[in-house]
């Protein structure tokens, strides 16, 4: 054998192998359907997949319960989608009901300690401009699939339901960039005049 083939070799099964195991969720994959529910939806049901496209611009939120920044993710969006058309915005929230705790018998799936409210609707910040679908990842399948560990992630989904951004975690810049890819999005759209 050659010098440097075993490793050439090693490298090259190693690639082929991560290929087979869990997807993470990159800009321009398709992630949904997965080849299995990862979610259920309010009646309990298991899914694969999103509900169907409703013509509306299309966000996937990934929020944990333990995650401080999620609160900051829903002022972002909110800010962003006020000066749109009720409606304009679909938020798939997708909750994670179960947390990693550390104990003396190892790691372990918990629930949480304390669930994120949904924020109000009717909120004098809220203009009414996002539709929230709420979701649940199912334990372990979720993230035996997708690989995700942290929080919070949002997605932005095309219409055929391929990634086109995602942003991990939150930035105050955050509300202008989503605003700014709600407008590039809905050229058919006007945004609200100011106070109505």
């Amino acid at each position: 054998m050659k010098k440097g083939a075993l490793p050439t070799a090693l490298i090259a099964g190693l690639l082929l192998m991560t290929g087979c195991g869990p997807k993470a969720i990159t800009v321009g994959s398709r992630p949904f359907p997965a080849r299995h529910p990862v979610f259920s939806d309010a009646s309990g049901k298991a899914l694969e997949g999103l509900p169907e496209a409703d013509g509306t611009i299309r966000l996937v939120f990934l929020e944990f319960p333990w995650c401080p920044p999620c609160a900051d993710v829903w002022r972002a969006l909110r800010t962003a989608a006020a000066p749109f058309p009720p409606g304009t915005v679909r938020i798939y929230r997708v909750l994670f009901d179960r947390e990693m705790a550390l104990s003396p018998d190892g790691r372990q799936e918990v629930p949480p300690l304390h669930p994120a409210p949904l924020p109000e609707a009717g909120a004098s910040e809220d203009p009414g401009a996002l539709k929230v679908t709420t979701l649940s990842a199912l334990p372990g399948a979720f993230r035996k699939e997708f690989r995700v560990s942290q929080g919070p992630v949002l997605l932005l989904l095309d219409a055929g339901g391929k990634v086109e951004r995602r942003w991990i975690g939150y930035s105050t810049g955050l509300s202008r960039e989503l605003s700014s890819e709600i407008r590039n999005r809905s050229l058919a759209l006007s945004p609200r005049s100011p106070g109505t």
